[in-house]
């Protein structure tokens, strides 16, 4: 039975080492239980390597070898974003609000999307009232009015837009500059989903 191992020192495992890895992943008359002794290995390796050598075995024939693959792999991604220093904790909260951001940016360009679609609906009804033509007194007054208050939403709705616009663009800014604040190298290409998992104290 494969025993459970400690995070392992990225010092530890050289470049030879790693190919030595994935060659005995890849062979087909490679043991099942040398599979899990490595597997379980390089998921206490916290490494981008290690990660990557691991998600290409997942892939393979063997994998099915390793019945716990899975739980493995996420706990050896977990090990990998786990922050050993300030400096990591730090860049670990700026990649979420970096994250955050984003998604806070995605949601005003939907908002924006919802204003034109508006203005062009209101332009179209506009567009109709205008080419209405009628003798009735009453109906005359009321397309007047109708044409001054869709004038209005169109102008409301523009202005939103371009408020917005200005938003987004000042949005993508300061999330440049938080990206570019990371130092930790193992964080920068990371994606939402791959830091899911991680909660600070205090985090909502």
């Amino acid at each position: 039975m494969t025993q459970h191992k400690d995070i392992q020192d990225p010092e530890n495992f050289s470049e030879g080492d790693y190919q030595k890895y994935e060659f005995l992943l890849n062979a087909e008359d490679t043991p099942a239980e040398m599979l899990k002794e490595i597997v379980m290995t390089l998921a206490h390796i916290p490494t981008e390597k290690a990660q990557d050598l691991l998600a290409r075995f997942k892939e393979t024939d063997n994998a099915e070898k390793v019945e716990w693959l899975e739980p493995a792999m996420n706990e050896g991604k977990a090990l990998f974003i786990w922050p050993e220093t300030e400096q990591e904790e730090r860049d670990m909260m700026a990649l979420k609000l970096y994250h955050k951001k984003n998604d806070f940016i995605v949601d005003l360009m939907g908002r924006q999307q919802v204003c034109e679609y508006s203005i062009n609906q209101y332009q179209i009804e506009l567009k109709a009232l205008q080419n209405l033509k009628t003798k009735k007194l009453n109906e005359s007054e009321d397309i007047k009015l109708r044409i001054i208050a869709l004038t209005d939403l169109i102008r409301m709705e523009k202005n939103k837009v371009e408020e917005t616009k200005l938003e987004i663009i000042l949005e993508e800014k300061i999330n440049k500059k938080i990206k570019e604040s990371i130092k930790t190298k193992r964080y920068i290409n990371l994606e939402s989903w791959d830091i899911d998992g991680f909660h600070f104290d205090g985090e909502e």
